[in-house]
């Protein structure tokens, strides 16, 4: 008998993901991606640029047509570890009736990291769950391949928990 177990239609850019990730839980080995784009001083956005380092990373000029990407500053996190003046920015890919929302932070090594927005399975708010660095990444989290994901380093000390949440660090 056939299964009866119904599975949420991917979206092109999420297939693609999933696909990737299984080709490098085969060959061991991720597609190459080229070097981040350079922030251009002077010149350059700075919301701008962050969206152009995730189109890089999650290769979105693959498809052969635009991917729309909704940028705007975050309200809740810093943009440094420790930091209070400057905050990290939220990007938003809508993709087939939801949105992938990512925060883009950096992280200990003054590195541009982002993470997978979602909910705490403790108090249910939204916050970095997952660090996505490349397209592969996205595949293992939307696969939720336990053992491929490593999780944000940023999940327990996002301000975005609600005060008494466990999950919340110190």
């Amino acid at each position: 008998m056939p299964s009866t177990t119904i599975t949420p239609a991917l979206s092109p850019l999420e297939l693609a993901a999933v696909t990737a990730a299984m080709s490098r839980a085969r060959t061991g080995t991720a597609a190459p991606v080229g070097p981040d784009p350079h922030l251009q001083r002077g010149s350059d956005d700075v919301l701008a640029w962050v969206e152009r380092v995730l189109r890089c990373r999650l290769r979105l000029s693959s498809f052969g047509r635009p991917t729309a990407i909704h940028t705007e500053p975050d309200r809740v996190h810093p943009l440094l570890p420790g930091g209070q003046y400057y905050r990290a920015a939220v990007l938003t890919i809508p993709c087939q009736g939801r949105a992938l929302n990512f925060l883009a932070t950096y992280d200990e090594r003054r590195r541009l990291v982002f993470d997978l927005v979602d909910r705490c399975p403790h108090c249910r708010q939204p916050v970095p769950t997952e660090e996505i660095n490349c397209f592969e990444d996205l595949g293992d989290y939307l696969l939720q391949a336990r053992d491929a994901l490593g999780g944000s380093p940023r999940f327990r000390r996002s301000s975005a928990h609600e005060t008494a949440c466990p999950a919340r660090g110190n």
